[in-house]
């Protein structure tokens, strides 16, 4: 059984302009690699941000993921219009990931407005990853499919529970389309995260690492947010588990800290320390 080091990469700034690039020059002095989120406020007037990522790139050979824009019903919308703009915005997403050489475009799955469930939705979201998953594959980009905390009745359990998106992955059925693990969004849900880990492995491009105290009830009640997004250790995730399964299993992609910038420093340590424990055992 080969046994390596945990590659970590690190949530990027949500800040913009000048804030935006001395942010994320702190967090590359604490990881290779660097996930860069085009959500509000990077959703437009971006250009000089992302000039500075390539710049920045050829400097220091960090490396790039993408998190795509966090969209509603929009993706399965019955308006053909609405679909058509918004898998647009997610082929923007992957045009700057192709502009800053990132290879992983994070993707959310769509949510059902007023928990309306109607069966022709799920097949309109298929097709539109479909075609999410055909552009992306001209660019040599893969597209990793998060999934969510189940945080409201809004999200679908086609969104939330693990053995429901492998079938979605499965329907898509492109060699590009795979999974984003979101542990923390996971123990949100009660879904078996070690499990989710194993069974898909092989479809496995990308993960987010963030701690909580299980379900939403419980985080809402101390932290005011159902989702509170904690640096590793300070909730109940069982991380040791985590990460002895991740080494036996040779996962080689990224465990992204999807915490505070300001927390960093903090999380790299755990999981740093939690890695060399393990591999000393």
């Amino acid at each position: 059984m080969k046994m390596t080091n945990i590659k970590i990469s690190a949530k990027g700034s949500r800040k913009i302009g000048q804030e935006f690039k001395d942010e994320i020059k702190k967090l590359s002095t604490l990881v290779d690699c660097i996930e860069i989120d085009f959500n509000y406020p990077h959703d437009k007037n971006f250009d000089d941000e992302v000039d500075f990522l390539v710049e920045f790139k050829k400097q220091t050979s960090l490396n790039y993921t993408v998190h795509a824009q966090y969209l509603n019903g929009s993706l399965n919308d019955f308006n053909e219009n609405i679909r058509i703009e918004t898998i647009k915005t997610i082929f923007h997403a992957i045009d700057y990931a192709e502009k800053i050489s990132a290879k992983i475009v994070v993707v959310h799955p769509c949510l059902e407005p007023y928990g309306w469930s109607i069966e022709k939705r799920t097949e309109l979201e298929i097709d539109s990853y479909r075609k999410i998953a055909d552009y992306a594959a001209q660019k040599n980009i893969r597209i990793g499919l998060e999934n969510e905390a189940k945080t409201c009745f809004w999200f679908p359990n086609r969104a939330t529970k693990f053995e429901l998106i492998k079938k979605t992955v499965d329907l898509v059925n492109r060699d590009n389309f795979g999974l984003t693990i979101d542990l923390g969004h996971a123990n949100v849900a009660g879904e078996d995260y070690v499990s989710a880990l194993k069974s898909n492995i092989k479809k496995l491009y990308h993960i987010h690492a963030h701690d909580n105290l299980g379900s939403p009830e419980n985080n809402q009640k101390k932290f005011n947010r159902p989702d509170p997004h904690l640096v590793p250790g300070d909730g109940v995730i069982n991380w040791g588990l985590v990460i002895k399964n991740l080494l036996e299993l040779n996962y080689d992609g990224y465990l992204e800290l999807e915490i505070e910038p300001s927390e960093m420093k903090r999380g790299v340590k755990f999981i740093r320390d939690l890695n060399e424990t393990i591999l000393k055992k």
